[in-house]
């Protein structure tokens, strides 16, 4: 009985301290910027609530009124998410393990504002990552351990999230490796600035269902600047073979649907030049 005993105080020791390192785990890792990125390089306007990582830069969602109803908002969700991508380090490897359990901000979670994971579980939606894993493991395993947190997620339909976006986000992660670096700033669209559904079980912190999702990429040559526009139905089914020059649309157009002010660090004139194109292709030609 002695030996039984010790053994079931050893057990209990050790879940004790298994679901202690579980819940510490899950935590957000420190952030350490670089110096060296500008990931809001353009100054995107409205800063809502403002989050800078390592790999990105968030604008969440706060109790404002975005549709000027006269009542406060919580969408649960980044309004933009901005971050300057380089070409893949030499001998880059294979990303790390990413959480189980997707992280939010305690103070955000704790007011109201950010859903944690248990607001996605069960919704039908997959928790769409707005800067990529493998475009955040470029700059180090802490850089993309953080962008598993709902400050950089909004909820999307599995087909377009390993879809189209996908396909996107390879094409970026190409770009980059050609170009030396872009920026890329993307989110989500909200018909008339009014949410008609949400994610959430009763008790759980509810997160808007974007209509659609846009992305902007950026180049530079030389002091000159190219732009390439997408916007992304949310029930897309076009899959990962997509051609992607079908979602082309304008900066101008995106600016419209969403309220956001893009490429506000450019010079007046440029930037009107800029918002105002529709690229009639992609940067490769495909």
């Amino acid at each position: 009985m002695k030996h039984s005993n010790n053994f079931l105080i050893f057990l209990i020791t050790c879940l004790t301290l298994s679901f202690s390192g579980y819940a510490f785990a899950y935590d957000l890792k420190p952030v350490i910027l670089n110096p060296d990125y500008k990931h809001d390089r353009f100054n995107t306007q409205p800063k809502d609530i403002a989050r800078f990582f390592r790999a990105y830069t968030a604008s969440f969602d706060g109790a404002d009124d975005n549709n000027n109803d006269g009542t406060a908002d919580k969408w649960g969700i980044p309004e933009w998410v901005a971050y300057e991508l380089h070409k893949t380090p030499q001998d880059l490897g294979k990303g790390p393990t990413r959480p189980s359990t997707w992280i939010t901000d305690k103070t955000l979670h704790n007011t109201g504002v950010a859903p944690d994971d248990d607001s996605y579980k069960h919704s039908g939606y997959s928790r769409g990552h707005m800067c990529m894993k493998s475009h955040a493991w470029r700059l180090g395993e802490t850089a993309d351990w953080n962008t598993h947190t709902v400050l950089n997620a909004c909820p999307q339909l599995q087909m377009l999230n390993g879809g189209s976006w996908l396909a996107l986000e390879f094409k970026t992660g190409k770009w980059a490796d050609k170009y030396g670096k872009v920026w890329i700033i993307c989110g989500p669209v909200i018909n008339d600035l009014t949410p008609t559904e949400w994610i959430g079980d009763p008790g759980e912190i509810k997160a808007v269902v974007p209509d659609a999702f846009f992305k902007i990429v950026v180049k530079e040559s030389g002091g000159t600047f190219d732009i390439l526009a997408f916007l992304f139905p949310k029930d897309d089914e076009a899959g990962r073979k997509a051609k992607l020059d079908r979602y082309l649309t304008s900066v101008d157009n995106i600016e419209r649907l969403t309220g956001l002010d893009f490429l506000t660090s450019l010079d007046d004139s440029i930037e009107e030049t800029l918002e105002g194109k529709v690229a009639s292709g992609l940067w490769d030609g495909s």
